[in-house]
């Protein structure tokens, strides 16, 4: 599920390989579908819109992804099929200001799409996990890329524009990512998602070993963590496992908050780690 920039729009996807668009005519009407999008040969797993509202990108199981425009009137076409991946592609997410487009897949990579010349094409490959990626988010400034997966490993990436400061190599004008952090040793299965907070910069992940864990940026080295160019830290914070928010041990001395395992969920979506201090 995603909604549109403005709210007006949901689009939602499924197994029976169709994207549909719902919307309402007017306040306190009940959504209704308003288009129905299909061409994908399986299963759709992943819906997203651009931050212009204007273009809409789905990815499948058939290891495609697509992107589609939207008119003034709420047509929609595709104006592009990207092949990329070789693999089932589970997740895709935009750019927060840009029309730059993330993927991640089965084949073990995530790429990166961006509009060339009426067209779209992977600019970018970034490779290192040793198994499926099963999601990805941009921080605020969409300057770097979480990416978490089978591998039960979380990498952050950054990019690198021509002329930076850190000297890191870039082909002509177009920017570089490299991976700047693998945080090890604090998921026990796969990692199925990740969000990166714009308001406080907490990076929360979600495991198969049934627990949510919370991410903060820190100026100190912690262990199990393998930082490249020295330019990024992470420690965890917090941790939601059945019943209660476990907090790192600076934080045990702390009164401690105890939710319903749902409830649990909700805090953290929508009060990252404050809840904790």
């Amino acid at each position: 599920l995603a909604w549109s920039p403005g709210g007006a729009l949901l689009a939602s996807c499924g197994g029976d390989r169709a994207v549909r668009v719902w919307g309402r005519a007017a306040f306190a009407v009940p959504l209704q579908c308003v288009a129905t999008l299909e061409g994908h040969e399986n299963e759709v797993k992943s819906v997203a819109w651009a931050p212009s509202g204007s273009l809409l990108a789905t990815c499948s199981r058939d290891k495609s992804v697509w992107v589609w425009e939207v008119d003034e009137e709420e047509e929609y076409e595709c104006v592009s099929v990207l092949n990329a991946h070789t693999q089932d592609v589970k997740h895709v997410v935009w750019h927060p200001s840009q029309e730059l487009l993330a993927s991640a897949s089965y084949d073990d990579t995530v790429r990166l799409y961006r509009e060339e010349e009426d067209d779209w094409v992977c600019c970018a490959t970034l490779e290192g996990h040793g198994s499926t990626v099963w999601a990805v988010a941009f921080d605020k400034e969409g300057e770097r890329l979480a990416s978490v997966s089978d591998d039960r490993t979380l990498r952050v990436w950054r990019q690198y524009h021509p002329g930076n400061q850190e000297g890191v190599a870039c082909s002509g004008t177009d920017p570089t990512w490299k991976c700047v952090c693998t945080l090890s040793g604090y998921h026990s299965r796969t990692i199925y998602d990740v969000s990166w907070c714009h308001l406080t910069g907490a990076l929360a992940t979600a495991c198969g070993d049934d627990a949510i864990r919370v991410f903060e940026e820190s100026p100190t080295n912690f262990p199990n963590i393998q930082s490249n160019l020295s330019n990024l830290t992470l420690h965890c914070s917090a941790s939601v496992l059945r019943t209660s928010v476990e907090a790192e041990p600076s934080r045990r001395k702390r009164p401690r908050v105890s939710f319903s395992r749902h409830m649990s969920l909700m805090a953290l979506a929508v009060f990252p780690v404050s809840f904790l201090e």
